[in-house]
């Protein structure tokens, strides 16, 4: 069962120290801070599949970035399988539990991971303690097992798609 995205948020001691974020579990480590590495590991494996890389984020500099695979309709991150919707629906109400105001955009991560790091601010993966790909792979060889996709209603109003 996926947890709450929450649950693996980084402190801010653990973004001062590569040492601690490094040392986080797999699933916590490709849950935050590590997600768009994740997400072009599984796009560089499984070229053809239909997957591109999406990046959900947060309006107005609040935090809660997240990048994940979907084919339109399932979608991957550090958590497993689940329907994009769902992951966009789970992702959506923890942070509004947090701040009522909170929205986002969704954004097309494109090919090019440098290039989504550029765009997005993201942690490039050559500034982590080690790298991060060797880890993703072997984390993907053995990822979570696949949920049965809920459908679920797009939350009306909470996001907005963007090139």
């Amino acid at each position: 069962m996926r947890r709450p995205i929450l649950a693996w948020a980084l402190t801010p001691d653990e973004k001062r120290d590569p040492a601690r974020v490094w040392a986080r579990s797999d699933v916590a480590f490709f849950s935050a801070g590590a997600c768009h590495v994740l997400a072009f590991a599984f796009l560089a494996a499984s070229p053809g599949a239909g997957f591109t890389a999406r990046v959900l984020v947060p309006c107005g500099g609040r935090r809660g970035t997240h990048v994940y695979v979907t084919d339109g309709q399932m979608a991957f991150d550090a958590q497993g399988f689940v329907s994009e919707r769902a992951l966009l629906r789970q992702h959506v109400r923890a942070y509004r539990a947090l701040d009522p105001g909170w929205r986002a955009d969704l954004h097309e991560g494109g090919a090019d991971l440098a290039a989504c790091c550029l765009r997005f601010g993201l942690q490039r993966p050559e500034a982590f303690l080690h790298d991060p790909f060797p880890r993703a792979r072997a984390y993907l060889a053995h990822p979570p097992l696949p949920l049965a996709p809920a459908p679920t209603p797009r939350p009306a109003g909470l996001l907005q798609s963007r090139p």
